[in-house]
């Protein structure tokens, strides 16, 4: 069924596209067609304006010698039957008129204004051009001076046309063509008009074969200028004049559609729906030199086309559904034999996507594609089995779904790394039972992990009270640097909601600090043979792991390439600058403070709960290099205090992220060191914020000791 079906399909497509590919070329001709009858149907008319008019200018046949002008026009008319009327006006109000009547005969109007009242004259001829009859009137008062067609040659001086407009005497829609005759200095003497029927048009329209019902015709913005059917051409406006149709009120679904759909995409070449048919429709412009905005359609039927070639699949398909009956008696009978082991060989296939690898299906089949089966599945468990040697689970599990292949090798590419550590949690270990221990690092973990996943993260390693995840990898995502410091803020968030737990159970709080930086890296299993790892290298992981080593307790840092890739969609603090070891230019950080308007999202304060306090204390500090501290010691003043940090006051000057151990008198004559770090630069300039990075109880007791 499935080949038959596929033959059928292949070959209605094909077939199908060729058909309307030769639909296109056919309606493309049509388009080409109908421009070049209807330029060859109007464009003597206007060249004939223009060359009546030099013929004027010349003097060959001047203005006043109404007779030759009034023969010249009549045999023009008699040579272009398309022309249904000559006007020749000039600038005095005289007036030449040749009309072709509607039994093929010519009628002359002369308006006569060198006489008082004007003179009207109407001249009937027979099929000879001789006068059989003579009418006069004074009463007429029309004046070519105030008609469009004069008036526009004689503005622009150059070839004009007339919009479309129904002619008084045959009710039929036409045109106008006109061009001025212009005297020595550039002086318009008169203009020379041809009025153009365009009923041939339509006729033409109608007897061309566009498929079985297709058809064409032509338009302008609103107006039909030709249409098949001639009954359509003219219709009465709301004033109950007479004039031409619009496409709108043609009264065809499929034009309206196809003129809808046209506007809207302005495609030249279109399928639309009206009706529950398909139609194929094609437009195309008029082109510049023609002067005007006209354009040609083309509705076809798409069955029209392409429906011998439905009947054929439709047979076909009947055959394909008489295979297919017989076919489904033989695979009944058949299926019997092998049904019983496929059905242990689908078992054993949701065991594997349980990852439950250990046995061996015992089967045989005297059928060559079961036995090919089993023998894939055995190899397919035997390489899960040894892949789960060289990477955890859940990788392979990630590897498998993804159909990514477990081999050694990377690829360079853009992420987010991100490194937390918890501060002080060394000195935590050393006082604390190994049970709580392992319980408070176990949860701590537990909450990181599952945030970063939420995040679309990817925890890398953990590195003791540490940890590594990246952003970008092993899944592409192309908003990694949000996702992370997104991620970070939640991180920070549920570690004061853990610490809260903490106080609870009378446990220590634990603060971490977390370095984010973006930049491209090589990405990929990584390791031996033996043991593969999925790993993140490069000089951005350096960079994120530096500036995690610049924060404090509660602390966000991001580089400045993570920043730019974040843009506006967080608060930060900063620019701030430091230099790192391997780094010969200062390093830009900019301190995460919470997600904009998200109170929810907003991060506690780096210092918390500073207070003025009544007396300045005087201090001593020394300076922290590596892990060696200064012997030295300088004089500054606490300003400000709180059991997390302080402002000091000093005549040093102190970089941001400068270490310091400052020494702080007691409430006896005995001090007590604490480690702190600048923050940030206070106001003014010599003062500067610093936080406490280690404090125990006899510290925090010390410091309560200033506070109240």
């Amino acid at each position: 069924m499935l080949t038959v079906l596929s033959v059928i399909l292949y070959t209605y497509l094909n077939t199908s596209r060729v058909v309307l590919m030769l639909c296109e070329d056919i309606m493309g001709k049509t388009n080409n067609l109908v421009i070049d009858k209807t330029s060859r149907y109007l464009m003597p008319a206007a060249e004939l304006a223009k060359i009546s008019s030099h013929i004027v200018t010349a003097g060959v046949i001047p203005f006043q010698d109404k007779a030759r002008l009034e023969r010249y026009a009549m045999e023009v008319m008699q040579a272009y039957p398309q022309i249904a009327m000559i006007n020749i006006g000039d600038e005095n109000g005289n007036f030449l008129m040749p009309k072709r009547l509607a039994d093929g005969t010519i009628a002359t109007k002369i308006i006569d204004r060198t006489v008082s009242p004007p003179l009207t004259t109407w001249k009937y001829y027979n099929h000879s051009l001789k006068v059989v009859k003579v009418e006069t009137s004074t009463t007429d008062r029309y004046d070519p001076r105030t008609r469009p067609w004069y008036k526009a040659a004689k503005k622009t001086k150059r070839l004009c046309w007339t919009n479309i407009y129904i002619f008084f005497t045959d009710q039929k829609p036409g045109v106008t063509t006109s061009y001025p005759v212009v005297g020595a200095g550039g002086k318009v003497l008169g203009v020379i008009g041809c009025d153009i029927e365009l009923s041939d048009l339509s006729l033409f329209l109608k007897s061309l074969k566009i498929g079985r019902t297709g058809f064409a015709f032509i338009f302008n913005n609103q107006e039909v200028v030709a249409f098949p059917d001639t009954a359509k051409l003219v219709d009465y406006g709301e004033d109950g004049v007479l004039r031409p149709v619009y496409l709108e009120d043609l009264g065809l679904d499929n034009v309206t559609a196809a003129l809808r759909q046209y506007r809207r995409l302005g495609k030249p070449k279109l399928t639309v729906e009206s009706g529950g048919k398909r139609y194929l429709a094609s437009f195309s412009s008029f082109p510049p030199s023609f002067g005007k905005p006209w354009k040609v359609g083309v509705i076809v039927p798409e069955d029209d086309f392409i429906g011998a070639v439905k009947k054929i699949n439709r047979r076909a398909l009947i055959a394909c559904l008489m295979v297919l009956v017989l076919s489904s008696i033989l695979i009944i009978l058949f299926s019997r034999r092998i049904s019983k082991p496929i059905l242990r060989i689908a078992e054993e296939t949701d065991n594997i996507g349980k990852f439950q690898l250990d046995g061996q299906l015992q089967l045989k089949s005297n059928i060559y594609e079961i036995q090919t089966l089993l023998a894939a599945i055995d190899r397919m468990k035997a390489s899960l089995r040894s892949f789960t040697r060289f990477a955890p689970e859940q990788i392979v599990r990630e590897v498998v779904v993804k159909g990514q292949e477990a081999m050694l090798g990377g690829e360079r590419r853009e992420v987010t790394l991100l490194f937390s550590d918890l501060r002080n949690f060394t000195r935590f270990s050393e006082q604390t039972r190994p049970e709580e221990v392992v319980s408070l690092l176990n949860t701590h973990f537990d909450n990181m992990v599952q945030i970063i996943n939420r995040h679309h993260g990817f925890v890398v390693d953990f590195l003791g009270d540490s940890l590594f995840a990246v952003f970008g990898a092993p899944g592409r995502e192309p908003d990694h640097a949000r996702q992370a410091v997104s991620c970070a803020i939640d991180m920070q968030l549920t570690r004061t909601r853990l610490n809260s737990e903490s106080a609870a159970a009378n446990l220590p709080p634990l603060e971490m600090g977390i370095g984010i930086n973006t930049g491209p890296c090589v990405v990929g299993n990584m390791g031996s043979i033996m043991r593969i790892k999925y790993g993140v290298v490069g000089h951005a992981v350096n960079l994120a792991s530096r500036l995690e080593s610049f924060t404090v307790g509660g602390q966000v840092l991001i580089s400045e390439s993570t920043r730019q890739a974040v843009t506006d969609q967080f608060e930060l603090l900063g620019p701030l600058e430091t230099h790192a070891k391997g780094v010969e230019s200062a390093i830009q950080l900019w301190e995460v403070r919470g997600i904009p308007n998200k109170p929810d999202k907003t991060l506690p304060p780096t210092v918390p709960g500073l207070a003025r306090l009544a007396q300045p204390i005087q201090v001593h500090i020394r300076l922290i290099a590596g892990k060696q501290v200064s012997s030295v010691p300088y004089e500054g003043r606490l300003l400000q205090l709180s059991p997390a940090g302080a402002e000091l006051e000093t005549k040093l000057d102190l970089d941001t992220f400068t270490s310091l151990q400052v020494e702080i008198p007691g409430d006896t004559e005995k001090s007590f060191l604490i480690d702190a770090k600048v923050v940030a630069a206070g106001q003014p300039k010599s003062s500067y914020v610093v936080r406490f990075t280690g404090t125990d109880e006899v510290t925090a007791e010390a410091l309560k000791s200033w506070l109240t």
